[in-house]
C-alpha cells in the first residue's frame, strides 16, 4: 500500500498490519485485544468524550449503574474493537479456518434477486466469505472512510474474499448510491446492506428507545424489498471466543399483509429495527458504533 499522504499514527498502523500477516491467527487477534484494553485504559483516566458515551449506554442498556462494573465493559468493548484491527491482516485465514456458518437453508432454492442485511457485529467484514461460500454475487454497499488505511485494509479483503473480477460490486455511499443499488437489483442480482450505519453524527438505527426517522440503510431495504418484492434475509456475525466466529442465517423477512406499500414498509423498517436490536442484546460491547452512539442527541426536525 503506498502510504503518501498518510499521518505518522497512519503508516504506524499500517507498518503493524504488514508484520501481523506473518503472525497465527492467535496471536495477531490478542496483540489487538492488548491494544485494545491499553487504550481503554488511557482513556477512561484521560476521560475521553467516548468513554463517557460508553458509560451512559452501558447505564441504558444493561442497566449497569455501578462506574467500576461499566468500565470492565469499556475496556471488553475496547478489546474487540482493538482484536477487530489485528484481525485484518488475517481474515483471511480466519475465513478459511475460524468461521462457521448456521441456517444455509434459508439460501436453498432461491430465485432471483435478494436483498440481504446485516450489521456491524463480530467482525463484520466475514459477510463477504459468507457471500463467497454460498456463491453469491451482490452489491455491496460502504462508507468511504476518511481514514484511507483502514479503508483500503478493509477493501482489499472484501475484494479478496468476493472479488469484483468474479462478478461483485462494491459501491461508495453517495448521492448516485441509491441508483446504482437499484439498477444492480433490477438486473436480477443481490445487495448486501448494513442496516446500523453511523452519518452525519447520528447512528440511525436501531431505535433502542429513541424516535427514528424513515431515513437511512434500513428503510432503504425496506423500501426496495417492498417495492419490488424481493426476499430480505438478514444475516449477522457473532466473536463466538478471540477469534472464532459464527455466521447466523435467518428466515427472510416479510412484510405483514397491508392495503398500501407505505404501510408495508414501515412494517418492514420495523421488523429491521426489532431483528438489529435483538442481535446488539446478544453482546453490546462486541457493536462497532456502541461509542458513537448518543442516545439523547435527537435527530434534526428536516433531513436530507
Amino acid at each position: 500500500m503506498d502510504t503518501n499522504g498518510l499521518s505518522i499514527k497512519q503508516k504506524s498502523e499500517v507498518l503493524l498490519a504488514r508484520l501481523l500477516r506473518f503472525l497465527p491467527i492467535d496471536a495477531a487477534s490478542a496483540i489487538g485485544g492488548w491494544l485494545g484494553r491499553r487504550s481503554a485504559r488511557k482513556a477512561i483516566r484521560l476521560k475521553r468524550k467516548w468513554v463517557a458515551r460508553l458509560h451512559h449506554n452501558f447505564e441504558q442498556l444493561e442497566g449497569i449503574d455501578n462506574s467500576e462494573k461499566r468500565e470492565s465493559r469499556i475496556i471488553e468493548h475496547a478489546e474487540h474493537i482493538g482484536r477487530v484491527y489485528a484481525e485484518y491482516p488475517v481474515l483471511h485465514k480466519i475465513a478459511a479456518e475460524r468461521l462457521t456458518v448456521s441456517g444455509s437453508e434459508y439460501l436453498a432454492n432461491i430465485e432471483g434477486p435478494v436483498i440481504y442485511v446485516s450489521a456491524h457485529t463480530g467482525h463484520w467484514e466475514l459477510m463477504a466469505e459468507v457471500l463467497r461460500r454460498h456463491g453469491i454475487i451482490a452489491a455491496v454497499l460502504y462508507d468511504p472512510i476518511p481514514d484511507k488505511a483502514r479503508l483500503q485494509q478493509a477493501l482489499n479483503i472484501r475484494k479478496y474474499l468476493c472479488p469484483e473480477d468474479a462478478g461483485n460490486r462494491y459501491i461508495p455511499a453517495s448521492p448516485t448510491a441509491a441508483r446504482e443499488l437499484l439498477n444492480w437489483l433490477k438486473s436480477g442480482r443481490g445487495l448486501l446492506l448494513y442496516i446500523d450505519e453511523e452519518k452525519d453524527g447520528f447512528v440511525w438505527s436501531p431505535a433502542l428507545g429513541r424516535e427514528l426517522p424513515l431515513k437511512g440503510n434500513r428503510v432503504m431495504a425496506a423500501k426496495l424489498a417492498v417495492k419490488y418484492n424481493v426476499p430480505l434475509i438478514p444475516i449477522h456475525i457473532q466473536r463466538k471466543t478471540a477469534a472464532n466466529y459464527e455466521a447466523i442465517i435467518e428466515a427472510p423477512i416479510v412484510a405483514a399483509e397491508s392495503s398500501s406499500r407505505t404501510a408495508a414498509t414501515e412494517d418492514v423498517a420495523e421488523q429491521l429495527n426489532d431483528t438489529l436490536e435483538r442481535w446488539l442484546k446478544e453482546d453490546y460491547s462486541h457493536w462497532y458504533w456502541l461509542a458513537q452512539l448518543n442516545l439523547d442527541k435527537p435527530f434534526p426536525g428536516k433531513l436530507p
